[in-house]
């Protein structure tokens, strides 16, 4: 149980910063702006009402304008009891009055229209919301004494009509507010891209560097929050490095022992040899130089292998090299050797240059030759050519020797693999060099069959000329 969960946290995909940003402002931004909008209609609905019920006022204030001493001094109303809507009124706007004594009489308009509690505002009026008829009015009295007797005028409306206008201002209000807060978003999300761009910078950086490569980053224009991470992952890369460097002093270091004894070894060997030439021992004396010269070959691929580590080479260590002038000193050094075993060792070269460290790419030369001369028979071939092909300068070593099976062309990269025809000499480290320099230099080594039909054919691509 516990493995699977811990392989389900794994397989989580992260969630960027840049994510992770705006869905901390996206929430704020929304509660914000619900609670402009609650803001706002609530500042509007006072200021509407309050004009709203100043025009009811002031229909209030035109009945009192009608009314007149009638016979035997009963005021008398100039209007009829039901008055028409108000002009441009819709469907469901409805408008009721009532003229009435103090006790309840009523002398004009609706009778069943109830008054609004004397409880006067700053105008003179009194005003309260009820249900009249199944419908919600808005009602106004108004208690005055001008026709010389105590009289209440009240009228009443629906209130669609200031509904309407507080839902079209809420309905703008919040509009407006959207705009504006979709303006604060995308102002914020460019600021934020822009405030991120040191962070992209430094993950482009980190993932176009190659894996080996231990120099530190730079730290120039790494945001504050993020340089304690940086300066970390310098260290690390420091001891990484240390490290590396460590090992390959030891490995370099340890060659170099063994070169020395094994030289004398050596010189001891053929001393012995001469001596007991003719003797039974002859032949094991024979077979001890072979192992010594086998171990010695060892000793100093592996000396090669350890300084072709691309954290040992820095750009000052890449000079232009000319590869037809390179072909023509391994040539001149592994003609003896080839002529002895009956190859035929030639080259077809054009002219190109490629940057890179002279002395690898004259060591990986040599060991393609070598290989070539070990699994080509007597009375074959090999070939070095270079050109430019496709943009792309390569270097190739073609042989008609055994070549290599293509379910081995891979493993015959690893160190120390030794397939099975290639006999007792070889030490398994040649094409491990080749292949570890080809990186180094950022070219592709490229196992294919031989030009005739027959052999192999060792190809190293170059990055493309600019």
């Amino acid at each position: 149980m516990t493995f699977t969960s811990n392989k389900s946290k794994q397989s989580r995909r992260p969630t960027s910063v840049h994510k992770r940003l705006l869905s901390y402002l996206l929430a704020p931004l929304l509660l914000l702006l619900i609670a402009g909008v609650a803001v706002d209609h609530h500042v509007i609905v006072s200021p509407i009402h309050n004009a709203f019920d100043h025009s009811l006022s002031r229909s209030a204030l035109a009945i009192v304008a009608r009314i007149h001493p009638g016979p035997g001094g009963h005021p008398d109303v100039a209007l009829p009891s039901h008055p028409p809507p108000p002009l441009r009124a819709m469907p469901d706007e409805h408008f009721f009055y009532r003229v009435s004594l103090p006790d309840g009489t009523t002398i004009a308009g609706s009778p069943e229209l109830p008054v609004a509690p004397d409880s006067q505002s700053d105008d003179g009026f009194s005003y309260a919301n009820i249900d009249f008829r199944n419908e919600s009015f808005r009602l106004a009295s108004y208690r005055t004494n001008e026709t010389g007797d105590p009289l209440v005028v009240t009228v009443a409306e629906t209130p669609a009509r200031r509904d309407r206008a507080v839902h079209r201002l809420d309905v703008a209000f919040l509009i407006n507010d959207t705009v504006q807060m979709a303006a604060v978003f995308v102002i914020a999300l460019v600021g934020i891209r822009i405030a991120l761009r040191p962070l992209q910078r430094l993950s482009r950086q980190i993932a176009g560097r190659p894996a080996v490569a231990l120099n530190q980053l730079p730290t120039e224009n790494v945001p504050t929050e993020v340089l304690p991470l940086v300066v970390s992952l310098n260290s690390l890369l420091g001891r990484v490095r240390d490290s590396v460097l460590s090992q390959q002093h030891f490995l370099a270091n340890a060659a170099h022992q063994l070169r020395t004894p094994l030289t004398g070894l050596k010189a001891q060997l053929e001393v012995l040899s001469r001596e007991s030439a003719g003797t039974p021992v002859q032949e094991r004396i024979a077979l001890l130089q072979g192992g010594v010269d086998r171990l010695a070959h060892t000793a100093n691929q592996l000396l090669t292998l350890a300084r072709a580590e691309p954290s040992a080479h820095r750009a000052s260590h890449f000079t232009a090299v000319d590869l037809p002038r390179l072909i023509g000193e391994v040539i001149d050094s592994s003609l003896d050797r080839a002529l002895a075993h009956g190859i035929d060792l030639g080259a077809d070269s054009r002219p190109v240059q490629v940057t890179g460290v002279y002395w690898l790419l004259h060591e990986v030369l040599n060991n393609l030759i070598d290989n070539a001369i070990r699994h080509t028979p007597s009375g074959g071939n090999i070939t070095i050519r270079c050109g430019v092909a496709n943009h792309r300068p390569f270097l190739e070593v073609d042989d008609s020797g055994t070549g290599i099976a293509p379910e081995e062309r891979e493993k015959v990269r690893e160190r120390f693999y030794r397939s099975a025809g290639s006999g007792a000499d070889g030490c398994g480290l040649g094409l491990a060099i080749v292949d570890e320099v080809s990186r180094v230099h950022g070219a592709q080594l490229s196992i294919l069959d031989g030009s005739s039909g027959r052999g192999a054919r060792m190809r190293i691509d170059f990055p493309a000329v600019a």
